[in-house]
């Protein structure tokens, strides 16, 4: 019986994290839409994309003790609506200052949502001895691969706004009806007197692990990079036109999943260190290697580079599929805060840096171009080894 709501409870979390990632990801292959929407240039759409990080900077500075002490069910209901309003709102105007407006909200409530989420993989994982952090990540991979095709394939066909809106309306309902079937098992309010949740908290127990956060800002660069500008590179730089430009993003996901559900068997026979060593390696020369080649042989032949990337992001997600979800764990491995808090901290860093980061790529695209600034990700993905050491106890 207590193995049946264990399962149950996992299949739960599963459907969550995976209509998480069908929701958040699914206007990003419609990325070129979007921009010409607002009328920007590259410089322009990446700096407003990546002020997103105002609100996940604010949201992830407070929602781990919140969910610590208020529970999870509230801030996972309050984050879903949120989130799809916003999405709703963000692929229907016209105006940049609203975007910016909404798309604030948006990375408020993304972030809320991921604390709350992730908090509650770990607490299934602590309660029941079971190592599925990256197994739950790999379901969020699935809903991001599902949404990219389904982009791919109503582009030119269907609206932005109708597409989005649709599916932000639908997989809200659904996303609710969870969060209530699962509401028995969600992270309780702390009843603790001693610990009641004070501001002055958030600052006096916020630690920094360097180590973890520049690891985990390594690893995790190029997949942000690849959904901010892949479906853009591959139409306006490569001239791939259609649903076709989505291509190399999809099997970029779909080699991540395919990496995040299996990994676990390798579990037994190789050290995580060394996994990930390999691993970040594999991924970013293949994906340096992709940008190089086109870069070399042109862009005359379209079909040969559309395979040569779509080849290379493949082996690139590959390579990248367990690398973040590694990194979180063994960040609540290290500490002896909360998964929430710890899970909010160390995004809030990283989100931080990424944040900079995406601003040093959108400028670098507009001054010189757009292969040339996605070389940047791959080359710090390459530096994930150099921080290796954060994996040697866990």
């Amino acid at each position: 019986m207590k193995a049946t709501a264990a399962s149950r409870e996992l299949n739960y979390l599963k459907a969550l994290f995976f209509l998480f990632g069908l929701l958040i990801m699914s206007w990003l292959p419609r990325f070129p839409e979007v921009k010409v929407n607002l009328g920007l240039s590259n410089g322009a759409f990446g700096s407003l994309m990546s002020l997103s990080a105002v609100g996940s900077l604010i949201s992830l500075f407070t929602v781990g003790h919140l969910v610590h002490n208020f529970g999870a069910k509230l801030v996972l209901r309050i984050a879903a609506i949120s989130m799809a309003a916003s999405l709703i709102l963000l692929t229907s105007t016209h105006s940049p200052l609203l975007f910016f407006i909404v798309n604030v909200v948006q990375g408020a409530s993304i972030a809320a949502f991921h604390v709350s989420i992730n908090a509650q993989g770990f607490n299934f994982q602590d309660r029941n001895g079971r190592h599925v952090v990256t197994l739950l990540s790999g379901f969020w991979s699935g809903g991001a691969l599902i949404t990219a095709v389904i982009s791919g394939v109503l582009v030119d066909r269907i609206s932005l706004s109708r597409h989005i809106s649709s599916l932000a309306i639908i997989v809200l309902i659904l996303m609710l009806f969870i969060i209530t079937a699962i509401s028995g098992n969600l992270l309780e309010p702390n009843k603790s007197l001693e610990s009641d949740f004070r501001i002055s908290d958030i600052l006096k127990s916020f630690r920094i692990d360097g180590i973890i956060s520049g690891v985990l800002f390594c690893a995790g660069l190029l997949e942000l990079s690849v959904g901010d500008w892949a479906s853009i590179f591959l139409k306006e730089d490569i001239g791939i036109k259609g649903g076709l430009n989505t291509l190399p993003y999809i099997l970029f996901t779909f080699a991540m999943i395919a990496g995040r559900l299996t990994v676990h068997r390798l579990f037994s026979r190789f050290s995580i260190l060394n996994l990930v060593k390999v691993a970040s390696i594999v991924s970013g020369t293949s994906f340096l290697a992709g940008i190089l080649v086109i870069r070399i042989i042109g862009i005359e032949n379209k079909h040969l580079a559309l395979a040569i990337l779509s080849l290379s992001f493949m082996m690139a997600g590959l390579g990248s599929s367990f690398l973040s979800p590694s990194v979180m764990n063994a960040a609540n491995k290290r500490s002896k805060s909360p998964s929430s808090v710890v899970v909010a901290q160390l995004s809030l860093v990283n989100n931080l840096a990424a944040f900079l980061m995406r601003l040093v790529i959108a400028w670098t695209a507009q001054a010189l171009s757009l292969s040339t600034a996605l070389l940047i990700p791959a080359l710090i993905v390459l530096m994930v080894p150099f921080f290796a050491k954060a994996f040697k106890n866990v």
